[in-house]
């Protein structure tokens, strides 16, 4: 008799990691939701923020100019001043108008740069709570992000453990029917049910046909050994292949559609979908991943029956 083990405590597992899944999924779907509310709001408020703070710090570059040159015809003013007592007769009367003429300058000078700090003012006056408010905004804006990112990083987590527990299960039945069958020294071994998950471009299809590979030999075992009849089976519809089917395109599908909002909401410019309609984008992901999980659930549940119907005729192998 050889040695077959009942795996169903890992899928038991998987499926309550599933549950977990859904919620977590919906939880943070309800966060970034928030996060692309506080994120609209800022690109909203972007134009005109930047727009008051491009006007206040134009009105600053005369400034720095305005302050030299007063600076400069004060000095010279002084200059000319201290000189006035020295000078003869000849002398003084240029002096003078030099130093009348400087007065005028730095005079309009100074109703320049007084004109300059008006202007920063008014500037300034309208970009203060422009300002307030964009930090306030982004001060929100940066909580709400920090908290999607917490729940999404959880929800990261869950997924990777069920794709582990759920690797295990293949990987357990894998041995199984290793075990029991001699047609499976040409199949996968039973290591790659976790290898299938990992390598990149590899596990976009890989995961699929190893789980089909043990669904179909299986079924083929189970008709050998003759503990399900053909006809017996011939009379019920063997829907396995296309649930599996199923099952894969939707687990790409909401992999790739979370890629993508990912994507859209933290790398690239303005709110997630600017132009389209958020709830129903969560939505369909929502829905998705239901009818992603209802398939793996039946796919879970039925081999399951494959694998009991294995151990309670373990004598027969």
């Amino acid at each position: 008799m050889k040695n077959i083990t009942n795996n169903s405590l890992w899928s038991k597992l998987t499926l309550l990691l599933n549950i977990l899944l859904l919620v977590l999924f919906v939880v943070s779907m309800l966060f970034l939701m928030k996060f692309d509310k506080t994120n609209l709001k800022v690109v909203e408020a972007r134009p005109a923020y930047e727009k008051a703070y491009e006007s206040f710090v134009m009105a600053q570059h005369p400034l720095k100019q305005d302050s030299a040159e007063v600076a400069y015809y004060q000095y010279k003013l002084d200059t000319l001043q201290q000189k006035l007592p020295k000078v003869d007769k000849a002398g003084k009367k240029a002096l003078e108008e030099s130093i009348s003429v400087t007065k005028e300058t730095l005079s309009q000078k100074k109703k320049t740069m007084q004109e300059h700090l008006d202007l920063i003012s008014t500037q300034e006056a309208e970009y203060t709570p422009l300002k307030e408010e964009w930090d306030a905004l982004n001060a929100d804006n940066a909580k709400t992000k920090s908290s999607f990112i917490v729940i999404a990083v959880i929800t990261l987590i869950v997924f990777i453990l069920k794709i582990f527990t759920f690797a295990t299960w293949n990987f357990k039945n894998s041995k199984n029917l290793h075990n029991v069958s001699h047609s499976m020294k040409d199949g996968m071994p039973a290591w790659m049910s976790y290898v299938s998950w990992i390598v990149p471009v590899y596990n976009l299809l890989k995961p699929m046909s190893f789980f089909k590979e043990i669904w179909e030999e299986t079924d083929f075992v189970l008709e050998d050994k003759e503990i399900v009849k053909v006809a017996d089976k011939d009379k019920a519809v063997d829907n396995g292949g296309l649930h599996l089917g199923i099952w894969w395109i939707l687990t790409l599908i909401c992999v790739w559609l979370m890629n993508f909002v990912l994507y859209k909401t933290f790398f690239t410019e303005g709110p997630l979908f600017i132009k389209s309609n958020h709830g129903n984008i969560v939505i369909v992901a929502i829905v998705l991943l239901v009818l992603c999980l209802a398939e793996e659930t039946y796919l879970l549940i039925t081999y399951n029956k494959k694998n009991k119907l294995m151990v309670d005729n373990a004598d027969k192998f």
